[in-house]
Protein backbone atom coordinates (compact mmCIF):
# COMPACT_ATOMS: atom_id res chain seq x y z
CA UNK A 1 0.00 0.00 0.00
CA UNK A 2 0.92 3.65 -0.30
CA UNK A 3 0.22 6.07 2.52
CA UNK A 4 0.65 9.61 3.76
CA UNK A 5 -0.49 10.97 7.13
CA UNK A 6 -2.59 7.89 7.85
CA UNK A 7 -1.67 7.30 11.52
CA UNK A 8 -5.35 7.01 12.46
CA UNK A 9 -6.09 4.20 10.00
CA UNK A 10 -2.98 2.39 8.90
CA UNK A 11 -2.89 0.07 11.92
CA UNK A 12 -6.32 -1.30 10.98
CA UNK A 13 -5.25 -1.79 7.36
CA UNK A 14 -2.04 -3.63 8.29
CA UNK A 15 -3.76 -5.56 11.06
CA UNK A 16 -6.32 -6.94 8.62
CA UNK A 17 -3.60 -8.70 6.55
CA UNK A 18 -0.88 -9.48 9.12
CA UNK A 19 -1.98 -13.09 9.52
CA UNK A 20 -2.04 -13.68 5.77
CA UNK A 21 0.67 -11.62 4.08
CA UNK A 22 4.23 -12.95 3.97
CA UNK A 23 5.40 -9.36 3.68
CA UNK A 24 3.73 -5.97 4.01
CA UNK A 25 5.20 -3.08 2.02
CA UNK A 26 4.21 0.49 2.79
CA UNK A 27 5.43 3.23 0.49
CA UNK A 28 5.21 6.51 2.39
CA UNK A 29 4.82 9.59 0.21
CA UNK A 30 5.70 12.24 2.77
CA UNK A 31 3.95 11.67 6.09
CA UNK A 32 4.38 14.26 8.83
CA UNK A 33 2.70 12.15 11.49
CA UNK A 34 3.46 8.68 12.96
CA UNK A 35 2.40 6.68 9.89
CA UNK A 36 5.89 5.30 9.21
CA UNK A 37 6.59 4.47 12.85
CA UNK A 38 3.28 2.64 13.31
CA UNK A 39 3.80 0.66 10.10
CA UNK A 40 7.32 -0.37 11.17
CA UNK A 41 6.14 -1.35 14.65
CA UNK A 42 3.56 -3.64 13.02
CA UNK A 43 6.22 -5.38 10.94
CA UNK A 44 5.82 -3.60 7.62
CA UNK A 45 8.72 -2.78 5.33
CA UNK A 46 8.52 1.01 4.91
CA UNK A 47 9.92 2.73 1.82
CA UNK A 48 9.86 6.41 0.97
CA UNK A 49 8.83 7.95 -2.33
CA UNK A 50 8.73 11.67 -3.07
CA UNK A 51 5.15 12.53 -4.02
CA UNK A 52 4.99 13.69 -7.64
CA UNK A 53 1.22 13.98 -8.09
CA UNK A 54 1.19 10.46 -9.54
CA UNK A 55 -0.50 7.55 -7.76
CA UNK A 56 0.82 5.02 -10.26
CA UNK A 57 4.42 6.06 -9.64
CA UNK A 58 4.00 5.47 -5.90
CA UNK A 59 2.14 2.17 -6.30
CA UNK A 60 4.70 0.87 -8.78
CA UNK A 61 7.46 1.65 -6.28
CA UNK A 62 5.75 -0.82 -3.96
CA UNK A 63 5.37 -3.42 -6.75
CA UNK A 64 9.06 -3.19 -7.61
CA UNK A 65 9.98 -3.98 -4.00
CA UNK A 66 7.71 -7.03 -3.68
CA UNK A 67 9.34 -10.47 -3.41
CA UNK A 68 6.54 -13.06 -3.33
CA UNK A 69 4.28 -14.61 -5.96
CA UNK A 70 1.01 -12.73 -5.37
CA UNK A 71 0.28 -9.07 -4.66
CA UNK A 72 -2.76 -7.66 -2.89
CA UNK A 73 -2.88 -3.89 -3.31
CA UNK A 74 -4.68 -1.94 -0.57
CA UNK A 75 -5.27 1.68 0.33
CA UNK A 76 -4.37 2.79 3.83
CA UNK A 77 -8.06 3.37 4.57
CA UNK A 78 -9.06 -0.14 3.47
CA UNK A 79 -9.18 -3.40 5.38
CA UNK A 80 -9.32 -6.98 4.21
CA UNK A 81 -12.70 -8.37 5.27
CA UNK A 82 -11.94 -11.23 7.66
CA UNK A 83 -14.74 -13.29 6.11
CA UNK A 84 -12.75 -13.23 2.85
CA UNK A 85 -9.82 -15.24 4.20
CA UNK A 86 -11.01 -18.62 2.86
CA UNK A 87 -11.71 -17.03 -0.54
CA UNK A 88 -8.24 -15.47 -0.57
CA UNK A 89 -6.62 -18.81 0.21
CA UNK A 90 -8.51 -20.42 -2.66
CA UNK A 91 -7.72 -17.53 -5.02
CA UNK A 92 -3.98 -17.91 -4.48
CA UNK A 93 -4.18 -21.43 -5.87
CA UNK A 94 -5.65 -20.34 -9.22
CA UNK A 95 -3.62 -20.10 -12.40
CA UNK A 96 -5.02 -16.69 -13.41
CA UNK A 97 -2.66 -13.76 -13.79
CA UNK A 98 -5.07 -11.39 -12.01
CA UNK A 99 -8.33 -11.57 -10.07
CA UNK A 100 -11.04 -9.10 -9.21
CA UNK A 101 -11.56 -7.92 -5.65
CA UNK A 102 -14.81 -6.34 -4.45
CA UNK A 103 -14.40 -2.97 -2.72
CA UNK A 104 -17.19 -2.06 -0.32
CA UNK A 105 -17.58 1.66 0.34
CA UNK A 106 -18.78 2.21 3.88
CA UNK A 107 -21.09 5.12 4.68
CA UNK A 108 -21.21 7.34 7.73
CA UNK A 109 -24.30 5.60 9.13
CA UNK A 110 -24.16 2.33 7.20
CA UNK A 111 -22.97 0.17 10.12
CA UNK A 112 -21.64 -3.09 8.70
CA UNK A 113 -23.43 -2.71 5.35
CA UNK A 114 -21.71 -0.91 2.44
CA UNK A 115 -23.45 1.94 0.64
CA UNK A 116 -22.00 0.74 -2.67
CA UNK A 117 -19.56 -1.81 -4.06
CA UNK A 118 -17.48 -2.18 -7.19
CA UNK A 119 -14.92 -4.67 -8.58
CA UNK A 120 -11.28 -3.71 -8.90
CA UNK A 121 -8.11 -5.45 -10.08
CA UNK A 122 -6.25 -5.53 -6.78
CA UNK A 123 -5.05 -9.15 -6.65
CA UNK A 124 -2.46 -10.14 -9.25
CA UNK A 125 0.81 -11.96 -9.75
CA UNK A 126 4.16 -10.36 -9.20
CA UNK A 127 5.24 -9.75 -12.78
CA UNK A 128 7.32 -6.89 -14.15
CA UNK A 129 4.82 -6.51 -16.99
CA UNK A 130 1.99 -5.68 -14.55
CA UNK A 131 2.12 -2.05 -13.53
CA UNK A 132 -0.32 0.67 -12.57
CA UNK A 133 -1.07 3.46 -15.05
CA UNK A 134 -2.61 6.90 -14.62
CA UNK A 135 -1.89 9.80 -12.30
CA UNK A 136 -5.22 9.18 -10.60
CA UNK A 137 -7.88 6.43 -10.87
CA UNK A 138 -4.90 4.22 -11.55
CA UNK A 139 -5.25 0.55 -12.47
CA UNK A 140 -3.35 -2.40 -13.97
CA UNK A 141 -5.90 -3.40 -16.62
CA UNK A 142 -4.00 -1.88 -19.53
CA UNK A 143 -0.74 -3.62 -18.69
CA UNK A 144 -2.55 -6.95 -18.16
CA UNK A 145 -4.17 -6.74 -21.58
CA UNK A 146 -0.82 -5.99 -23.18
CA UNK A 147 0.64 -9.00 -21.37
CA UNK A 148 -2.03 -11.22 -22.95
CA UNK A 149 -4.24 -11.57 -19.86
CA UNK A 150 -7.92 -11.07 -20.72
CA UNK A 151 -9.93 -13.07 -18.17
CA UNK A 152 -9.89 -12.08 -14.52
CA UNK A 153 -12.07 -14.25 -12.26
CA UNK A 154 -13.80 -12.93 -9.19
CA UNK A 155 -11.57 -13.85 -6.26
CA UNK A 156 -14.37 -13.62 -3.70
CA UNK A 157 -12.14 -11.29 -1.67
CA UNK A 158 -13.69 -8.10 -0.25
CA UNK A 159 -12.02 -4.91 0.99
CA UNK A 160 -13.88 -2.55 3.30
CA UNK A 161 -13.14 1.08 2.37
CA UNK A 162 -13.74 3.78 5.00
CA UNK A 163 -12.02 6.57 3.09
CA UNK A 164 -15.23 8.24 1.97
CA UNK A 165 -17.25 7.99 5.19
CA UNK A 166 -16.92 11.63 6.23
CA UNK A 167 -18.19 14.41 3.95
CA UNK A 168 -15.00 16.40 4.60
CA UNK A 169 -12.90 13.43 3.43
CA UNK A 170 -14.99 13.01 0.29
CA UNK A 171 -14.67 16.71 -0.55
CA UNK A 172 -10.92 16.68 0.01
CA UNK A 173 -10.42 13.62 -2.20
CA UNK A 174 -12.61 15.02 -4.97
CA UNK A 175 -10.57 18.23 -4.98
CA UNK A 176 -7.32 16.26 -5.11
CA UNK A 177 -8.57 13.97 -7.88
CA UNK A 178 -9.84 16.92 -9.90
CA UNK A 179 -6.46 18.65 -9.72
CA UNK A 180 -4.63 15.51 -10.84
CA UNK A 181 -7.12 14.85 -13.64
CA UNK A 182 -6.71 18.39 -14.94
CA UNK A 183 -2.95 17.90 -14.91
CA UNK A 184 -3.23 14.57 -16.72
CA UNK A 185 -5.62 16.05 -19.30
CA UNK A 186 -3.23 18.91 -19.98
CA UNK A 187 -0.41 16.40 -20.53
CA UNK A 188 -2.47 14.12 -22.78
CA UNK A 189 -5.65 15.83 -24.07
CA UNK A 190 -6.33 12.93 -26.47
CA UNK A 191 -6.60 10.37 -23.67
CA UNK A 192 -10.27 9.35 -23.75
CA UNK A 193 -10.37 7.89 -20.26
CA UNK A 194 -8.83 10.98 -18.69
CA UNK A 195 -11.27 13.22 -20.58
CA UNK A 196 -14.19 11.08 -19.41
CA UNK A 197 -13.08 11.02 -15.75
CA UNK A 198 -12.39 14.76 -15.78
CA UNK A 199 -15.82 15.49 -17.23
CA UNK A 200 -17.58 13.39 -14.59
CA UNK A 201 -15.51 14.89 -11.76
CA UNK A 202 -16.04 18.57 -12.61
CA UNK A 203 -18.26 20.43 -10.10
CA UNK A 204 -21.70 21.76 -11.02
CA UNK A 205 -20.48 25.31 -11.55
CA UNK A 206 -18.27 24.07 -14.40
CA UNK A 207 -21.15 22.46 -16.27
CA UNK A 208 -20.24 23.92 -19.64
CA UNK A 209 -16.72 22.45 -19.47
CA UNK A 210 -18.26 19.08 -18.62
CA UNK A 211 -20.54 19.28 -21.64
CA UNK A 212 -17.68 20.18 -23.95
CA UNK A 213 -15.51 17.33 -22.67
CA UNK A 214 -18.31 14.76 -22.94
CA UNK A 215 -19.19 15.90 -26.44
CA UNK A 216 -15.55 15.72 -27.55
CA UNK A 217 -15.11 12.30 -25.93
CA UNK A 218 -18.18 10.94 -27.71
CA UNK A 219 -16.97 12.30 -31.04
CA UNK A 220 -13.60 10.63 -30.47
CA UNK A 221 -15.31 7.34 -29.49
CA UNK A 222 -17.49 7.47 -32.61
CA UNK A 223 -14.35 7.78 -34.75
CA UNK A 224 -12.93 4.49 -33.40
CA UNK A 225 -13.41 1.22 -35.22
CA UNK A 226 -15.45 -1.53 -33.57
CA UNK A 227 -12.44 -3.32 -32.10
CA UNK A 228 -10.97 -0.14 -30.62
CA UNK A 229 -14.33 0.87 -29.16
CA UNK A 230 -14.91 -2.55 -27.58
CA UNK A 231 -11.52 -2.27 -25.86
CA UNK A 232 -12.66 0.81 -23.88
CA UNK A 233 -13.89 -0.49 -20.49
CA UNK A 234 -15.70 2.80 -19.81
CA UNK A 235 -17.58 3.01 -23.13
CA UNK A 236 -21.04 2.22 -21.71
CA UNK A 237 -20.72 4.74 -18.90
CA UNK A 238 -19.41 7.41 -21.28
CA UNK A 239 -22.40 6.81 -23.54
CA UNK A 240 -24.84 7.03 -20.60
CA UNK A 241 -23.24 10.22 -19.27
CA UNK A 242 -23.26 11.87 -22.71
CA UNK A 243 -26.95 11.00 -23.18
CA UNK A 244 -27.81 12.33 -19.73
CA UNK A 245 -26.00 15.56 -20.55
CA UNK A 246 -28.19 16.09 -23.64
CA UNK A 247 -31.28 15.25 -21.59
CA UNK A 248 -30.27 17.88 -19.01
CA UNK A 249 -30.54 20.44 -21.81
CA UNK A 250 -33.89 19.18 -23.08
CA UNK A 251 -32.23 17.99 -26.28
CA UNK A 252 -34.19 14.76 -26.42
CA UNK A 253 -34.29 14.40 -30.20
CA UNK A 254 -30.51 14.76 -30.39
CA UNK A 255 -30.11 12.21 -27.59
CA UNK A 256 -32.33 9.77 -29.51
CA UNK A 257 -30.26 10.36 -32.67
CA UNK A 258 -27.09 9.67 -30.66
CA UNK A 259 -28.64 6.36 -29.59
CA UNK A 260 -29.44 5.41 -33.17
CA UNK A 261 -25.83 6.10 -34.18
CA UNK A 262 -23.97 4.55 -31.27
CA UNK A 263 -26.08 1.70 -29.88
CA UNK A 264 -25.34 -0.67 -32.81
CA UNK A 265 -21.64 -0.21 -32.01
CA UNK A 266 -21.95 -0.48 -28.23
CA UNK A 267 -24.38 -3.39 -28.03
CA UNK A 268 -26.27 -4.84 -25.10
CA UNK A 269 -24.21 -3.15 -22.39
CA UNK A 270 -25.97 0.09 -23.30
CA UNK A 271 -29.52 -1.33 -23.47
CA UNK A 272 -30.68 0.55 -20.39
CA UNK A 273 -29.20 3.94 -21.33
CA UNK A 274 -30.57 3.76 -24.88
CA UNK A 275 -33.93 2.40 -23.75
CA UNK A 276 -34.43 5.13 -21.18
CA UNK A 277 -33.41 7.80 -23.67
CA UNK A 278 -35.87 6.55 -26.28
CA UNK A 279 -38.60 6.50 -23.59
CA UNK A 280 -37.83 10.11 -22.70
CA UNK A 281 -38.12 11.09 -26.36
CA UNK A 282 -41.37 9.20 -26.86
CA UNK A 283 -40.04 6.39 -29.07
CA UNK A 284 -41.95 3.88 -26.99
CA UNK A 285 -41.64 0.79 -29.20
CA UNK A 286 -37.85 1.08 -29.42
CA UNK A 287 -37.64 1.86 -25.72
CA UNK A 288 -39.71 -1.12 -24.64
CA UNK A 289 -37.66 -3.45 -26.81
CA UNK A 290 -34.36 -2.26 -25.34
CA UNK A 291 -35.51 -2.11 -21.73
CA UNK A 292 -36.92 -5.63 -21.91
CA UNK A 293 -33.64 -6.65 -23.55
CA UNK A 294 -31.80 -5.17 -20.57
CA UNK A 295 -33.94 -7.18 -18.15
CA UNK A 296 -33.18 -10.36 -20.12
CA UNK A 297 -29.40 -9.87 -20.07
CA UNK A 298 -27.35 -12.53 -18.29
CA UNK A 299 -25.06 -11.38 -15.44
CA UNK A 300 -21.74 -9.89 -16.47
CA UNK A 301 -18.93 -12.45 -16.60
CA UNK A 302 -16.84 -12.51 -13.41
CA UNK A 303 -13.76 -11.21 -15.25
CA UNK A 304 -15.53 -8.20 -16.77
CA UNK A 305 -14.00 -4.84 -15.87
CA UNK A 306 -16.34 -2.89 -18.12
CA UNK A 307 -17.68 0.07 -16.17
CA UNK A 308 -21.48 -0.23 -16.16
CA UNK A 309 -24.07 2.52 -16.41
CA UNK A 310 -24.46 3.46 -12.72
CA UNK A 311 -28.10 4.47 -13.17
CA UNK A 312 -29.10 1.10 -14.65
CA UNK A 313 -31.13 -1.26 -12.49
CA UNK A 314 -33.91 -3.78 -12.96
CA UNK A 315 -36.25 -1.68 -10.81
CA UNK A 316 -35.71 1.44 -12.94
CA UNK A 317 -36.11 -0.48 -16.19
CA UNK A 318 -39.46 -1.83 -14.94
CA UNK A 319 -40.54 1.68 -13.90
CA UNK A 320 -39.89 3.02 -17.38
CA UNK A 321 -41.74 0.09 -18.92
CA UNK A 322 -44.66 0.79 -16.58
CA UNK A 323 -44.66 4.45 -17.61
CA UNK A 324 -44.73 3.48 -21.30
CA UNK A 325 -47.62 1.08 -20.71
CA UNK A 326 -49.51 3.75 -18.77
CA UNK A 327 -49.21 6.50 -21.39
CA UNK A 328 -50.35 3.98 -24.00
CA UNK A 329 -53.46 3.16 -21.96
CA UNK A 330 -52.39 -0.30 -20.80
CA UNK A 331 -52.89 0.24 -17.06
CA UNK A 332 -53.04 -3.46 -16.14
CA UNK A 333 -49.68 -4.07 -17.81
CA UNK A 334 -48.30 -0.96 -16.13
CA UNK A 335 -49.38 -2.38 -12.77
CA UNK A 336 -47.67 -5.66 -13.61
CA UNK A 337 -44.41 -3.88 -14.42
CA UNK A 338 -44.57 -1.95 -11.12
CA UNK A 339 -45.09 -5.21 -9.22
CA UNK A 340 -41.96 -6.57 -10.87
CA UNK A 341 -40.10 -3.34 -10.11
CA UNK A 342 -40.90 -3.73 -6.40
CA UNK A 343 -39.26 -7.15 -6.39
CA UNK A 344 -35.93 -5.55 -7.36
CA UNK A 345 -36.15 -2.20 -5.56
CA UNK A 346 -34.19 -0.61 -2.75
CA UNK A 347 -36.01 1.46 -0.10
CA UNK A 348 -35.84 4.74 -2.02
CA UNK A 349 -37.00 3.12 -5.25
CA UNK A 350 -39.80 1.35 -3.40
CA UNK A 351 -41.42 4.65 -2.39
CA UNK A 352 -41.17 6.01 -5.94
CA UNK A 353 -42.72 2.82 -7.33
CA UNK A 354 -45.55 2.97 -4.82
CA UNK A 355 -46.17 6.59 -5.89
CA UNK A 356 -46.32 5.42 -9.51
CA UNK A 357 -48.88 2.80 -8.50
CA UNK A 358 -51.07 5.48 -6.92
CA UNK A 359 -50.79 7.55 -10.12
CA UNK A 360 -52.33 4.61 -12.00
CA UNK A 361 -55.56 4.84 -9.97
CA UNK A 362 -55.70 8.65 -9.79
CA UNK A 363 -57.44 9.13 -13.19
CA UNK A 364 -60.30 6.85 -12.14
CA UNK A 365 -61.50 9.35 -9.53
CA UNK A 366 -61.34 7.09 -6.47
CA UNK A 367 -59.86 9.89 -4.38
CA UNK A 368 -60.70 8.20 -1.07
CA UNK A 369 -58.53 5.24 -2.01
CA UNK A 370 -55.82 7.54 -3.35
CA UNK A 371 -55.80 9.48 -0.08
CA UNK A 372 -55.61 6.30 1.98
CA UNK A 373 -52.71 4.93 -0.07
CA UNK A 374 -50.90 8.26 0.17
CA UNK A 375 -51.30 8.41 3.95
CA UNK A 376 -49.55 5.05 4.22
CA UNK A 377 -46.49 6.49 2.49
CA UNK A 378 -46.16 9.70 4.50
CA UNK A 379 -44.19 8.09 7.38
CA UNK A 380 -41.43 7.39 4.84
CA UNK A 381 -40.93 11.09 4.05
CA UNK A 382 -38.06 11.35 6.51
CA UNK A 383 -36.03 8.60 4.81
CA UNK A 384 -34.45 10.81 2.14
CA UNK A 385 -34.81 14.10 0.31
CA UNK A 386 -35.64 12.24 -2.89
CA UNK A 387 -38.45 10.32 -1.16
CA UNK A 388 -39.80 13.55 0.28
CA UNK A 389 -39.86 15.24 -3.15
CA UNK A 390 -41.56 12.25 -4.79
CA UNK A 391 -44.32 12.24 -2.18
CA UNK A 392 -44.79 16.01 -2.37
CA UNK A 393 -45.15 15.82 -6.16
CA UNK A 394 -47.73 13.07 -5.94
CA UNK A 395 -49.60 15.07 -3.30
CA UNK A 396 -49.57 18.07 -5.65
CA UNK A 397 -51.03 15.94 -8.44
CA UNK A 398 -53.76 14.74 -6.08
CA UNK A 399 -54.49 18.35 -5.15
CA UNK A 400 -54.90 19.21 -8.84
CA UNK A 401 -57.37 16.31 -9.19
CA UNK A 402 -59.40 17.60 -6.22
CA UNK A 403 -59.40 21.17 -7.51
CA UNK A 404 -57.17 22.49 -4.71
CA UNK A 405 -55.07 24.81 -6.83
CA UNK A 406 -53.40 26.62 -3.92
CA UNK A 407 -52.48 23.32 -2.28
CA UNK A 408 -51.09 21.98 -5.55
CA UNK A 409 -48.86 25.03 -5.97
CA UNK A 410 -47.54 24.80 -2.43
CA UNK A 411 -46.84 21.08 -2.67
CA UNK A 412 -45.23 21.32 -6.12
CA UNK A 413 -42.88 24.01 -4.83
CA UNK A 414 -41.92 21.72 -1.95
CA UNK A 415 -41.23 18.95 -4.47
CA UNK A 416 -38.75 20.98 -6.55
CA UNK A 417 -35.48 19.10 -7.06
CA UNK A 418 -32.49 19.73 -9.34
CA UNK A 419 -32.77 16.32 -11.04
CA UNK A 420 -36.54 16.29 -11.62
CA UNK A 421 -38.41 18.86 -13.73
CA UNK A 422 -41.90 17.41 -13.19
CA UNK A 423 -42.73 19.74 -10.24
CA UNK A 424 -41.66 22.83 -12.20
CA UNK A 425 -43.62 21.62 -15.24
CA UNK A 426 -46.72 21.21 -13.07
CA UNK A 427 -46.30 24.74 -11.67
CA UNK A 428 -45.87 26.09 -15.21
CA UNK A 429 -49.02 24.33 -16.43
CA UNK A 430 -50.99 25.74 -13.49
CA UNK A 431 -49.75 29.25 -14.25
CA UNK A 432 -50.36 28.94 -17.99
CA UNK A 433 -53.91 27.74 -17.36
CA UNK A 434 -54.84 31.03 -15.67
CA UNK A 435 -56.69 33.66 -17.69
CA UNK A 436 -53.89 36.12 -17.03
CA UNK A 437 -50.66 34.22 -16.48
CA UNK A 438 -47.89 36.03 -14.64
CA UNK A 439 -45.00 36.31 -17.11
CA UNK A 440 -42.54 37.06 -14.30
CA UNK A 441 -43.39 33.73 -12.61
CA UNK A 442 -43.09 31.94 -15.95
CA UNK A 443 -39.61 33.39 -16.51
CA UNK A 444 -38.59 32.23 -13.05
CA UNK A 445 -39.83 28.72 -13.79
CA UNK A 446 -38.24 28.37 -17.24
CA UNK A 447 -34.74 27.29 -16.06
CA UNK A 448 -36.26 24.51 -13.93
CA UNK A 449 -38.48 23.13 -16.71
CA UNK A 450 -35.61 21.31 -18.40
CA UNK A 451 -37.63 18.96 -20.60
CA UNK A 452 -36.27 15.62 -19.41
CA UNK A 453 -39.24 13.77 -20.94
CA UNK A 454 -41.20 14.55 -24.07
CA UNK A 455 -44.20 15.69 -21.99
CA UNK A 456 -42.26 18.10 -19.78
CA UNK A 457 -40.39 19.28 -22.88
CA UNK A 458 -43.77 20.23 -24.37
CA UNK A 459 -44.35 22.43 -21.30
CA UNK A 460 -40.91 23.98 -21.76
CA UNK A 461 -41.57 24.73 -25.43
CA UNK A 462 -44.92 26.32 -24.61
CA UNK A 463 -43.40 28.26 -21.73
CA UNK A 464 -40.46 29.49 -23.83
CA UNK A 465 -42.72 30.68 -26.65
CA UNK A 466 -44.96 32.50 -24.19
CA UNK A 467 -42.12 34.62 -22.79
CA UNK A 468 -40.36 35.15 -26.13
CA UNK A 469 -37.42 32.75 -25.67
CA UNK A 470 -38.13 30.03 -28.27
CA UNK A 471 -36.62 26.58 -27.75
CA UNK A 472 -33.99 26.35 -30.49
CA UNK A 473 -33.26 22.61 -30.53
CA UNK A 474 -35.20 19.99 -32.53
CA UNK A 475 -38.00 18.32 -30.60
CA UNK A 476 -39.37 14.77 -30.89
CA UNK A 477 -42.66 14.09 -32.63
CA UNK A 478 -44.12 13.00 -29.28
CA UNK A 479 -43.51 16.50 -27.94
CA UNK A 480 -45.14 18.06 -30.99
CA UNK A 481 -48.19 15.86 -30.50
CA UNK A 482 -48.36 16.94 -26.85
CA UNK A 483 -48.48 20.58 -27.97
CA UNK A 484 -51.57 20.05 -30.15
Amino acid sequence: MIARDEEARIANAIGSVRGVAREIIVVDTGSRDRTQQIAQELGARVLSCVWQDDFSLARNTALAAARYDWILSLDADQQLDAASLPALTEALGRSAMAQLVQIDLMGENSGHSPVSSFPSLRLFRRDTRIRFRGRVHEDVAGSLLEAGSFEWPNSGVRLRDSGYVLASERQKKRARNLRLLEQAHEEDPQNLFVSFKLATTLPAERRQERRTLLSQAMEAARALDAEQLSALPFRHRLFAEALDDLVEQGRLQEAATQCQRMFPLLGTGSCFAAGRTFARAGFTDLSAQLLQGYLDLPPSPPWSVTLPDLSASAAEACRWLAWIADIEGRSAQARSWLDRALQNANEEQTVAIQCDAIRLILPYGDLARVGMELQRLYPKIKNSRKTYCELMLLSAEVSVATGDRAGAISLARAAMAPDDDRPAALLAKLELSKEEANDKRLRELLPAVVGRRFDTLAVRVQLAERIGQPFVFPVPDATRRSLL
